[in-house]
């Protein structure tokens, strides 16, 4: 059985990140996974990143791969704000990334991961590893959010109930009665697509109002720049702080980090997408789903708006309500694991360097948000995980450092033998 000092699973933004500057570092380490699999899969073509080209770089240590340098090397246009970045050339970017900073990825999928006297044994698609520490960088995916009146359906009737992360080719639903619930970015974006692709669409919110991001404004005064500077999370001082300080965020008291969590950058829509919605897609502010029942092939929604209730006939209905972290919804997690983590409202409770309360076990990303802030729901945070983890993994690393300076030739000779695909060139 072959063993590693450190194991990242998972092979998005944050995972890739990690494993650049872990590799830098000439630390042990393997990371599996597909890379960009819950990006090329599960984001609908013709999407647009909501954050800014600036803040949507990967982590090297050297800042050589960015986003701007890519696009200057591929002949696409570049601007730090105001030019919302497709996801074809985001995908892009990162295969970019990926080849150049962590050569190295093993696609292979997680299928269990438990506790050992040493560490833990991570089962495999066809082989069994272990390690002393594995960091868990596995998206979102898993923790996606339907309103309660839809959850049975969504389980039962998948082919009328969906989430908008379940879909890749919005342009099935042309000539179809579609209904978005949510007023985010992700059920308008949603919306707006299916919208330009024929469908039939129409958005619910129990919002009052939709909130839509401000223009970007490129002549900012000095007065306004100060008053509301740029940061990752958007303009203002609390942006500024939340995209920055994520390491003091753990200090304040849970109640207050979780509001922080659930309202800051809340529900909204990009700057852009205003002309491709405002008049051409009815937006249904303040309504509430009370009950939906199936007739016929279609779904019957009872809403409530106010004091009155309606009936809505509709062929098809995708929750564009995000994701709400359980760790129980991670089902390679062996039970007794799983019972040792400790959690709070889902979320597992971290200390430093993003650690569970199982010794050499770390969450990133989403799964981190509630103990390192809003940053971590966006790739902007892939940069603070990388950072503080390498400085943990160094500082706790055996004197002997098996990840050589021929660091892909070492790990390729290593893994070779456990009958894994070629790694990407």
């Amino acid at each position: 059985m072959t063993a590693f000092e450190t194991v990242i699973v998972g092979a998005g933004p944050y995972g890739l990140s990690i494993a650049a500057h872990l590799r830098e570092a000439n630390l042990d380490h393997v990371i599996i996974g597909t890379p960009m699999e819950s990006w090329r899969a599960h984001m609908p073509d013709g999407m647009a990143l909501k954050s800014e080209r600036f803040a949507s770089n990967l982590s090297d240590p050297e800042g050589r791969y960015t986003l701007e340098r890519f696009c200057s090397e591929h002949g696409k246009p570049y601007a730090a704000k105001g030019l919302p970045l497709p996801i074809e050339d985001f995908i892009d970017y990162a295969d970019w990334f990926q080849r150049r900073a962590v050569p190295e990825v093993w696609n292979a999928k997680l299928r269990r991961l438990r506790c050992t006297e040493s560490g833990f044994e991570l089962m495999l698609d066809h082989r069994t590893v272990t390690a002393g520490r594995v960091i868990l960088a596995t998206g979102h995916l898993a923790f996606r959010r339907f309103p309660d009146t839809l959850e049975c359906l969504a389980q039962t009737a998948p082919d009328l109930v969906s989430h908008a992360a379940d879909h890749r080719n919005l342009a099935k639903f042309a000539g179809r009665s579609v209904t978005v619930i949510g007023c985010g970015q992700s059920g308008l974006e949603t919306a707006a697509l299916l919208h330009e692709h024929g469908a039939d669409v129409r958005v619910l919110a129990r919002s009052p109002e939709v909130e839509w991001n401000a223009d970007v404004d490129s002549a900012r005064s000095l007065y306004k720049r100060l008053r509301w500077p740029d940061s990752g999370l958007g303009d203002g001082w609390k942006s500024l702080a939340y995209s920055e300080l994520p390491r003091l965020f753990v200090y304040l008291p849970e109640h207050l980090r979780r509001h922080i969590v659930a309202t800051a950058n809340g529900p909204s829509g990009s700057w852009w997408l205003k002309s491709r919605m405002i008049g051409k897609v009815p937006l249904l502010t303040d309504h509430h789903v009370l009950a939906v029942t199936k007739s016929n092939g279609k779904l019957n929604l009872s809403v409530r708006r106010g004091n009155d209730t309606t009936q809505i006939e509709t062929g098809h209905v995708i929750a564009g309500t995000g994701y709400r972290v359980d760790t129980d919804r991670l089902t390679f997690l062996d039970p007794a694991l799983r019972t040792a983590i400790k959690t709070s409202g889902g979320s597992p409770v971290l200390k430093g360097a993003f650690e569970s309360s199982v010794p050499g076990l770390h969450f990133v990303g989403l799964s981190s948000a509630l103990t390192y802030g809003p940053v971590m729901r966006f790739v902007y945070g892939a940069r603070h995980a990388a950072v503080t983890l390498t400085k943990h993994v160094r500082s706790t690393a055996p004197q002997r450092v098996r990840f050589s300076s021929a660091g892909a030739r070492t790990a390729t000779e290593r893994l070779n033998p456990l009958g894994f695909a070629d790694p990407r060139s």
